[in-house]
């Protein structure tokens, strides 16, 4: 294999192999929250009850935070214009697949790595099965996520198996959803998120995933969805350890009071991250005329 080739296959070279600042700056940012989450677990600080709950949580958070910023790379490619980006899609990809093996590393932890613990609440919890599939599904794309496995496939079968990217997220987001506690905050963020992403997809194999009047429009009606989306999971599925009043419980998360502990409230940080979007994409469309 000659130099250039090597130096492609490395995470800090762009794919003429020479030095990229950011590829290099992406993968110190996603090392960051490893190195976090390695201090947090054996630092003593999340002792109790057991430092692999902190553990599953925040690495679960991150593997779909990452695997959400993957599948925004495109829509940022597109709406500002900046083609460069298609070379840290591949890592962010890969790197929440490092940390969906960290959280599947605590969930054994905290059970001790006992099988047949591990098989008898594996087979019990419907949220436990959605996760498996979505294991399997990402083990698959990350092992054909290199350039050789595009040639050895052929193209469309390549892109035939990397389409059930959507499915393995679907099964994660609602994995999330059945996790216990899951009340106000992240668990509905995320898939208000991903819904924004999947239907500019939609607008953009359209012509119209740049318009800056659309992008406000979908903004708008994904926030009014992540909304309602709490509150027909809360009357419908709720699985936290004490039935919660749907509707005291979403408008008591839209109270500023409670942002300090809570964070802000899916509805708005759809709301700005994608009016941030339509900005920049009337920013763009202003530029080029």
């Amino acid at each position: 294999m000659r130099t250039g080739s090597i130096l492609q296959l490395l995470p800090l070279f762009d794919p003429q192999g020479r030095f990229s600042a950011l590829k290099s700056l992406t993968l110190v940012l996603l090392a960051l929250p490893a190195l976090w989450l390695a201090h947090g677990f054996t630092s003593g600080e999340w002792d109790f009850p057991s430092p692999y709950i902190p553990l599953i949580y925040h690495s679960g958070l991150w593997t779909a935070y990452l695997l959400l910023a993957a599948l925004a790379i495109t829509p940022l490619r597109k709406i500002l214009r900046w083609s460069k980006l298609l070379q840290i899609r591949r890592m962010i990809g890969v790197a929440s697949y490092f940390y969906l093996v960290v959280h599947l590393y605590a969930w054994i932890g905290l059970r001790y790595y006992n099988v047949e613990t591990l098989l008898i609440e594996g087979l019990s919890r419907p949220s436990l099965w959605l996760a498996t599939i979505s294991l399997f599904i990402f083990t698959a794309l990350t092992i054909t996520s290199l350039d050789c496995a595009v040639q050895r496939m052929g193209g469309e079968n390549w892109r035939r198996l990397h389409r059930l990217t959507y499915t393995a997220t679907i099964a994660g987001l609602i994995h999330f959803l059945l996790s216990p506690g899951s009340i106000v905050g992240t668990p509905f963020l995320l898939p208000g998120i991903f819904l924004w992403l999947m239907v500019w997809r939609w607008l953009d194999k359209r012509d119209r995933g740049t318009c800056p009047f659309l992008l406000l429009v979908l903004t708008i009606t994904t926030a009014v969805i992540t909304v309602l989306l709490q509150l027909l999971w809360l009357s419908a599925f709720q699985t936290a350890p004490q039935p919660v009043e749907p509707w005291s419980t979403t408008f008591f998360a839209l109270s500023p009071d409670t942002w300090e502990y809570l964070g802000f409230p899916p509805v708005l940080v759809v709301l700005i991250l994608g009016g941030l979007a339509s900005l920049c994409a009337a920013f763009r469309q202003k530029r080029m005329t």
